[in-house]
């Protein structure tokens, strides 16, 4: 059965922050960071070789999604591009698929990334979460490895009833490290989401985190590869002057 529409067109994107080299980018596909029940979970390498990195960001997208698509997240030009843009800016990056197939699979996508972790053994890690991604954070931000050095959001769902899967509780419970983060909020995207930002910014700031918000008036969700203005270009620029400072 052929992927949705959607798919397609997440396939075809690009990042529309461009910077020189990016077609030049060393990269290593298709590497294996764990198989369970005889499915393998795969991660792509930008910028660097695997198992010789000190430093990296992991690029976790949204869901849930279909867990039987043709073409995976790890082949869509959004992500693609977005690695090859942090690898010619001197930054290697990771691309990866997590097991975020439905809501009830939250807690298996978040050991995903745990395994990932585990595997690349890097000692410096910036997260760069997308859309559903932030679901996947409250784990990870309430009791923060040492290897994770700062947080990135997108468009990403970030406050949850159910407060496993609740970046906003996560920090709020965290009573040890809580990394620095770069929060980037689509002003056109839907209340909903982006209430579960505000109370996330909000959380954060009681608790006197250092944190960077960057607000799209304009933008959709997805601006990074919607929407082609300066604005876009501004945040995507910034973000890579984030990684540089916090990784």
């Amino acid at each position: 059965m052929a992927d949705p529409e959607w798919v397609g067109m997440a396939a075809r994107a690009h990042c529309k922050y461009i910077v020189p080299g990016m077609d030049a980018v060393e990269v290593h596909s298709q590497l294996t960071y764990t198989t369970r029940d005889g499915v393998r979970q795969r991660y792509d390498v930008y910028g660097a070789a695997p198992g010789r990195m000190s430093e990296v960001v992991l690029l976790v997208h949204g869901g849930p999604i279909p867990g039987d698509l043709q073409t995976t997240p790890a082949d869509w030009g959004l992500f693609q591009s977005l690695a090859r843009m942090l690898a010619a800016s001197g930054i290697a990056a990771v691309m990866f698929n997590h097991r975020f197939f439905s809501l009830e699979s939250t807690s298996t996508a978040m050991n995903d990334i745990e395994d990932l972790l585990s595997q690349l053994a890097v000692q410096r890690v910036c997260l760069w979460a997308f859309s559903g991604g932030g679901s996947l954070l409250g784990r990870l931000l309430r009791s923060t490895p040492a290897s994770v050095r700062c947080v990135i959001a997108y468009y990403a769902a970030l406050h949850a009833s159910a407060s496993e899967f609740s970046a906003a509780d996560g920090i709020e419970r965290n009573t040890c490290r809580v990394p620095p983060m770069l929060v980037a909020r689509a002003g056109l995207d839907m209340p909903q989401l982006n209430e579960t930002i505000d109370r996330f910014i909000a959380v954060a700031l009681k608790k006197n985190t250092t944190i960077d918000v960057m607000n799209h008036a304009t933008g959709q969700h997805g601006f990074d590869f919607r929407d082609d203005n300066e604005r876009t270009r501004e945040i995507l620029a910034r973000t890579v002057e984030f990684v540089r400072t916090h990784l």
